[in-house]
């Protein structure tokens, strides 16, 4: 490994054999004036993951750039999301930047570009930019989760974590982060931690700079681990995010994402079972929502909305 690289690199795989080399590439591509390092974790892949990237790495000139750790078994996602992070953290790095395996980067010059940044910007704690979603038919679809005003004309636009409670989403393959932000010890604090914890606690530490460069993909495939969920599973994951950061971290900026996640669980139960008001999970969702919003309103339309769904 490279003696203290500016910039360590998560990446993780499972089962992405498709993708991985185009995501691995798009990093070892990056022309930087400082030295980084790629620490990629495949997940006790069951296809071809491992062979192919033995394969890239075996003969190319970049080579050393990286670790290829093969966990021995399958830890999961978000353990081995964790191990990864750590990796780069013990690393001595100064700044993290992400990518996961299936996504890719999209401008040899993206890493160069935010490092500069960080190093301008002292009170800043985490760069991200706008991204692409990719389909398996080949279109593209841009993505920026916010107003297009909030650039009001220029190239970025600062934000605090407060705007990242109300508006933002930040996909992970876009932000390059201090290491000195991170503090995996929050965990333990948490029952549904996941990226969204991490970004939202790095910006305990100052805030964060969204440029308007598209210099990234996000791969839609329907394997990914968040898409391949059930739709029921994906929009109550969603839901229990929220409320984990609001019941054990008082984030009330949540509440609205809160409220709508939970409106599209009551929405998918209504449009995919026929009578809900004999339905238990339906009957819990709304006295979950009784609970949230505090209002009889919403109760009182869904019970209606259940009994006249046949």
């Amino acid at each position: 490994m490279n003696s203290n690289p500016l910039v360590a690199v998560f990446m993780i795989s499972y089962n992405q054999q498709d993708y991985i080399i185009e995501a691995l590439s798009s990093i070892l591509d990056q022309e930087t004036t400082f030295d980084y390092h790629i620490f990629l974790s495949d997940d006790a892949s069951t296809d071809n993951t491992q062979a192919f990237v033995d394969n890239y790495l075996e003969n190319h000139p970049k080579r050393e750039n990286v670790t290829f750790i093969k966990q021995a078994k399958n830890l999961g996602w978000m353990p081995n999301f964790i191990f990864t992070l750590q990796k780069c953290q013990e690393s001595g790095a100064k700044y993290i930047a992400m990518c996961e395996g299936d996504d890719f980067w999209t401008n040899p010059n993206k890493l160069q570009k935010q490092i500069d940044l960080l190093e301008q910007n002292p009170d800043v704690s985490l760069t991200c930019h706008q991204y692409k979603e990719l389909y398996n038919d080949g279109s593209t679809t841009d993505c920026p989760y916010f107003r297009k005003d909030f650039f009001q004309g220029k190239s970025s636009f600062r934000f605090s974590q407060k705007d990242f409670e109300e508006f933002m989403r930040i996909q992970t393959m876009t932000i390059v982060f201090r290491s000195s932000a991170l503090d995996l010890s929050l965990l333990a604090q948490y029952d549904f931690y996941c990226d969204t914890h991490i970004k939202h606690h790095i910006l305990d530490h100052g805030s964060g700079l969204y440029t308007n460069d598209f210099d990234a993909i996000y791969r839609i495939h329907g394997n990914n681990v968040f898409m391949s969920l059930d739709h029921r599973k994906k929009i109550k994951f969603t839901y229990d995010v929220y409320k984990d950061l609001i019941d054990k971290n008082q984030s009330e900026g949540y509440r609205n994402l809160l409220n709508h996640a939970m409106r599209q669980r009551i929405e998918n139960e209504l449009r995919t079972k026929k009578f809900n008001i004999s339905d238990s999970y339906y009957l819990k969702l709304l006295m979950q929502q009784l609970k949230d919003t505090k209002s009889i309103g919403p109760l009182l339309k869904n019970l209606w909305k259940g009994l006249t769904n046949i």
